[in-house]
């Protein structure tokens, strides 16, 4: 919604940013010249998203071999992204290079003119860049912010509001707004305030803080809180940071041109991200990847921390990002960087905890959210994410101390909730509580009929226990409707077919579930199953012996070897030979079967 056509093909700087494997091809025979340590730890630290390591080991590397264009232009773009001063003489040297001369460097050349002060020599580096897309989309904003900080802010003002046609005019009335307010114009930023707020599809934290600290400088206290509060309400994860954000209520978060440059480029990451995830797989083929989105975001971004580096939203921009790529050290590494003093905080924090208990600091995630969860006492997030925590951990006594916790207080804040009844019937099947795993299923069902997740867990639990095996078909072939292409759900069919006696059935069902899953040892073994009861008994016992490999869980390898105690007993020397076998020991830290999350 965000983007008009024109915009869905690869832009300028997207192009022009240089890629490692260019680095690598070239460095290959110039190799005699390279910092081969400095060069290998920029490759590790680019491939874990540590541009903060990554730019200092490419400038290192680049310091070794300053003729070697490619590992400048490395050093170059990785020191943007991770909002480095080092950019700036880097932008200098490549702009020096044929061809050197790109978007980014202008970019960054402005940016630092901005910082010194030098405000016509930013607006014209800023005017080299107008021909890329993205720049151009913003080009307003870092023109009327330069307009502002040279006293014209009546032009700045109208170059922003005299925008039509464009989806980002309520971004653009937002910073007229602000620049208004930066130059001491209370009357014309309140007008404007009120533009954008009737404009805004739906809340922003930029337009939300700075009309309440208006609100706030006008003498209208309770205006302004309604306004912060009507925000915090409407989100989750910021009302982990209410009280934060209403104790600096009377903060302007914007409050010179060079913050207001920063928060153009924090727009402008934002949008990159957007196009990214409306992006198909099929219209993708002709434009940019995911990947180079996330690189033009973390650009964007490098430019907003190298003018603000205290900006909490960059950061928790930024470690999204490196969390989708897979980077969670990275991620764990940015939040860290937000001062725990911003009214930010509390979210950085639990997004830290999430990074934490995907790592292996699961001790640090559940410390940090037992205090959220003590400083948030009628926050459902914190104390769902803890017992998440512990489920994580195995502890199912705690998880489900904790889930009913949470029931509670979502049942006292009249917030029906299928997925954390969902969460608790996991925790009661865990601890062998099949009356309450029930229950929790069958009113999740009630809130959400056409939930695949849930027909799925309810009628194999149905099936697991032959319990009314027509009724867990239905339950089944509903879930099948729902989601086709789902191997487990495909599986669980199969299985009550299988039980139904139905092998004709049941059996190309879970031929093709193990064909999409050839790794889940429940998968195997119930094809396993199949091919006994079928007669094909040699089938059969190759299948299991391929489940026990693949290191099942405890309730799925009883049953395994209940099954090849069975065949043995039959005279199945395969079968016999398995049995005694070596068992091997099954891994700590192994993920649950597929049926139960």
């Amino acid at each position: 919604m965000l983007f008009t056509a024109q915009f869905a093909t690869q832009p300028v700087w997207a192009a022009q940013a240089p890629s490692l494997e260019r680095v690598t091809a070239h460095s290959t025979t110039t190799v005699s010249k390279i910092d081969s340590a400095a060069f290998l730890s920029a490759v590790v630290a680019t491939h874990n998203g540590d541009d903060v390591q990554a730019a200092q080991s490419f400038r290192a590397a680049a310091a070794a071999d300053p003729t070697h264009q490619e590992l400048l232009r490395q050093a170059f773009v990785r020191s943007v992204m991770a909002g480095d001063p080092e950019a700036v003489p880097l932008a200098r040297a490549n702009a020096k290079l044929p061809g050197g001369q790109t978007i980014i460097s202008s970019l960054v050349l402005g940016n630092n003119a901005a910082l010194r002060g030098d405000w016509k020599a930013a607006s014209s580096f800023y005017h080299q860049a107008e021909a890329d897309p993205m720049a151009h989309l913003i080009m307003p904003l870092l023109q009327a912010w330069c307009a502002q900080a040279q006293n014209n802010t009546d032009a700045a003002v109208n170059a922003l509001t005299h925008i039509q046609g464009s989806v980002l005019v309520p971004f653009y009335t937002v910073h007229a707004a602000l620049i208004a307010q930066v130059s001491n114009k209370p009357d014309l930023a309140g007008t404007l305030f009120t533009q954008a707020a009737r404009l805004m599809p739906g809340y922003d934290l930029l337009l939300t803080r700075s009309f309440a600290a208006w609100y706030w400088a006008q003498g209208q206290q309770s205006k302004a809180r309604d306004l912060l509060r009507g925000m915090i309400d409407a989100d989750p994860m910021l009302a982990l940071a209410g009280k934060q954000l209403q104790a600096e209520i009377s903060h302007f978060p914007v409050t010179t041109p060079q913050q207001g440059l920063a928060r153009a480029y924090v727009l402008t990451a934002f949008l990159l991200r957007q196009q990214s995830r409306q992006q198909t797989p099929d219209n993708g083929r002709n434009g940019p990847s995911d990947h180079q989105f996330d690189e033009a975001s973390r650009l964007m971004l490098g430019f907003a921390l190298g003018l603000d580096p205290h900006l909490a939203e960059a950061r928790l921009m930024l470690a999204e990002i490196q969390e989708d790529e897979g980077h969670q050290d990275a991620a764990r590494e940015t939040l860290l960087r937000i001062a725990p003093t911003d009214p930010m905080a509390p979210v950085a924090a639990f997004r830290l905890a999430l990074v934490d208990s995907a790592t292996d600091h699961l001790a640090e995630a559940q410390a940090k959210l037992v205090q959220l969860v003590q400083e948030n006492p009628d926050q459902l997030l914190p104390l769902r994410a803890l017992a998440n925590a512990y489920a994580g951990q195995k502890n199912w006594p705690e998880a489900l101390v904790t889930y009913n916790k949470a029931y509670d207080l979502a049942q006292a804040q009249k917030k029906d909730d299928w997925s954390l009844l969902f969460l608790r019937a996991v925790a009661y099947h865990e601890l062998n509580d099949w009356p309450h795993t029930k229950a929790d299923l069958k009113a999740a069902l009630a809130l959400a009929p056409n939930e695949p997740l849930l027909l799925n867990f309810l009628g194999y639990s149905m099936a697991e226990r032959r319990e009314d095996l027509p009724e867990a078909e239905r339950l089944l072939r509903r879930a099948v409707e729902l989601d086709p292409h789902d191997a487990a759900i495909r599986d669980s069919l199969g299985w009550v077919r299988v039980e139904q006696g139905d092998l004709q059935e049941g059996m190309a069902l879970l031929e093709h579930a193990a064909e999409q899953t050839p790794e889940d040892p429940e998968v195997n073994y119930h094809l396993g199953e199949a091919y006994w009861r079928a007669g094909r008994h040699s089938e059969g016992v190759d299948q299991w012996n391929v489940a026990l490999g693949l290191k099942p869980e405890p309730h799925d390898e009883a049953l395994i070897r209940a099954a090849l105690d069975r065949a043995a007993a039959a005279g199945d020397k395969k079968a016999e030979e398995i049995q005694h076998a070596p068992r091997a020991t099954a891994p700590q830290g192994q993920t649950e079967g597929k049926q139960t999350p």
